[in-house]
């Protein structure tokens, strides 16, 4: 039962065949010239709480419970899995964000540009790449990947937390012993290692309206290869270029990683489908659907 409960909540609820990223004209272009998309470091995201949300939650929880535990081994065992906690390493997992909606006013207004945005429909199962590509020349590299819906939190949801943090301790117990990178595995550092993989699927509540999936890389223990630079609005930004339309043997696959393009709230929409149609038809790819955006927001 917990081997069997840890692993459903590692793959979670199917992903829908279609999900959305909004963006702009420039990363349509770039994305269907190279069949790449970026992923950015999880600590540059907009929302600056996104890698640490489960950490604060979680380890504010597993104080109140080494609080109200009444056995001595308890307490101690707690008291570790905090300290471990608080000393962690700093996440360095590279995200790229989609949606299960794709046409919804609040991501049109936050992610496109003005009368340039649009929702590229990829095939879910095109995101479940792991091949990064470095600058310049070279093979791309395999990483960890992984394809995962975002739960949102609130301080107030105890009950997930607690959920949380029960698979975490089933996760330990099914680990403890067994044998790793560096020898045996301790069941404290596999209840790290489980809050640190799903770290990247939670989100403040505040977000839930974007039903968010992400495309989750990591390189455990090791720097990410292939990463390149850009200028953000305050600091520089560390990003990686992610292969699309590769399976796990490196080689390319047949379905095409694009399903459909919805064109945002835009004064020339007609114009901007027909501009569509031509450039994926310059690509020999005539299946990708275009729709247009049916919310009545002008921003020009």
């Amino acid at each position: 039962m917990p081997q069997e409960h840890a692993i459903s909540v590692m793959i979670g609820r199917g992903a829908p065949p279609v999900l959305f990223h909004y963006t702009s004209m420039e990363a349509l272009l770039s994305i269907v010239e190279s069949g790449r998309i970026r992923a950015t470091h999880i600590r540059y995201l907009n929302d600056w709480s996104e890698a640490e949300i489960i950490w604060k939650l979680v380890l504010r929880r597993l104080a109140e419970r080494k609080d109200a535990s009444k056995s001595a081994e308890e307490r101690r065992h707690l008291e570790e899995i905090i300290v471990l906690g608080n000393n962690r390493r700093i996440a360095s997992e590279f995200v790229t964000s989609f949606s299960e909606d794709g046409d919804d006013l609040s991501q049109w207004r936050a992610y496109s540009p003005s009368q340039a945005g649009f929702s590229i429909g990829f095939s879910s199962d095109a995101l479940r790449t792991q091949w990064v590509i470095p600058p310049g020349t070279g093979d791309p590299s395999f990483v960890g990947g992984q394809l995962l819906p975002v739960s949102y939190l609130s301080k107030t949801n105890v009950a997930e937390i607690d959920r949380v943090i029960d698979d975490a301790f089933d996760v330990g117990g099914l680990l403890h012993g067994q044998s790793g990178f560096h020898g045996p595995i301790s069941g404290k550092d596999a209840i790290l290692a489980w809050f640190s993989t799903i770290a990247p699927g939670y989100k403040d509540v505040a977000f839930a309206a974007e039903k968010e999936w992400r495309m989750v890389l990591s390189k455990p223990h090791k720097p990410m290869p292939g990463q390149r630079f850009r200028a953000g609005k305050s600091t520089i930004v560390p990003y990686i270029e992610v292969e699309l339309n590769r399976g796990i043997d490196s080689k390319p696959v047949d379905a095409y990683m694009i399903r459909e393009v919805v064109v945002g709230p835009t004064p020339n929409p007609d114009l901007s489908v027909e501009s569509l149609k031509s450039l994926f038809s310059s690509k020999g790819r005539v299946e990708v659907l275009f729709k247009k955006s049916a919310i009545p927001y002008r921003h020009w």
